[in-house]
């Protein structure tokens, strides 16, 4: 009988690392955007992001430059975000494509997408969460919090991994350290390693954000969680996250062995984004509506 005990308190635990987050009804929407309308239109959103009092249009060593004019297109109830050969002649901007950057702002919650990656040599898709302006009108980095980073670049990084981290800076304020890890989670490289090919097919993606911590999610199952404060380098709080969605091209990571022109276009798709939080204490009941894997009351 004690050996039976011992199995079924073991199992207990196993199914409450593993099992995804369930609808609840103590979550409320705050944000959703369900792309279901013809035409795209920008309401809810930023095609470049912040910096350069938002007018920046790319990232690091990216050969990419986001633009407008077709790379955002809504249609049969998606988004799609769409990269392309812009120019021939050798430059290094060589590509345009599409990216997403919410006007909604926020601190702590649910955010969940369902999205589409594209898979090919050189491509970059991020899911993820920056921090705007605060109060005082500063601007810093970092906190970030990737939901996910998809890299296929041809040798290392392969159709079947999902990357996903948070961002630490050099003072360490933010944390970062490792509270779980999903059985086939790289805490050296910090991507999920699946059976499948993610690109073949739309998958959840998800965020629970709470004080002190984060955990991501893949099709409701946990990827990781991680101690983290939503703070800047010298410790003072950061301004209220925005989300973005974007596909990169090239850069010493995705383009580590080169761009392949034969993928051009190529296109990033969402279903939906959703963002929910806790409902104030004392509210009338309400539901995470609309999002798949919403998380239950602690």
């Amino acid at each position: 009988m004690r050996a039976l005990h011992i199995l079924l308190v073991a199992t207990t635990v196993i199914a409450a690392l593993i099992a995804p987050p369930s609808l609840a009804d103590d979550w409320r929407v705050v944000f959703k955007d369900n792309f279901d309308i013809s035409a795209w239109h920008t309401p809810s959103w930023y095609t470049r992001y912040i910096y350069a009092n938002g007018t920046q249009d790319y990232l690091n060593d990216e050969q990419e430059r986001y633009r407008d004019g077709g790379h955002h297109v809504e249609s049969d109830g998606t988004l799609k975000l769409i990269a392309t050969k812009a120019y021939f002649d050798g430059r290094y901007a060589a590509y345009e494509s599409g990216m997403i950057r919410s006007h909604f702002t926020f601190r702590y919650g649910y955010v969940e997408g369902r999205i589409k990656v594209p898979s090919g040599r050189g491509l970059w898709s991020s899911f993820w969460l920056n921090s705007d302006y605060d109060p005082n009108g500063r601007l810093d980095w970092p906190p970030e919090i990737d939901i996910f980073e998809y890299v296929t670049n041809g040798s290392n990084e392969m159709p079947n991994m999902l990357h996903s981290n948070v961002a630490v800076g050099t003072t360490k304020a933010q944390g970062g350290q490792l509270l779980y890890a999903g059985l086939r989670f790289n805490t050296r490289w910090t991507y999920l390693s699946t059976d499948q090919d993610l690109s073949k097919d739309f998958h959840i993606y998800g965020v629970l954000w709470e004080p002190g911590q984060v955990t991501t999610y893949l099709d409701g199952q946990k990827i990781f969680t991680k101690a983290y404060r939503w703070v800047y380098n010298d410790g003072v709080d950061a301004g209220p996250a925005h989300i973005l969605l974007d596909i990169a091209v090239g850069g010493h990571w995705a383009g580590k062995d080169g761009v392949d022109d034969t993928l051009f276009p190529t296109q990033l798709e969402a279903d939906y984004i959703i963002v929910c939080q806790r409902a104030p204490v004392g509210s009338p009941p309400s539901t995470c509506e609309g999002a798949k894997y919403a998380p239950s009351a602690p």
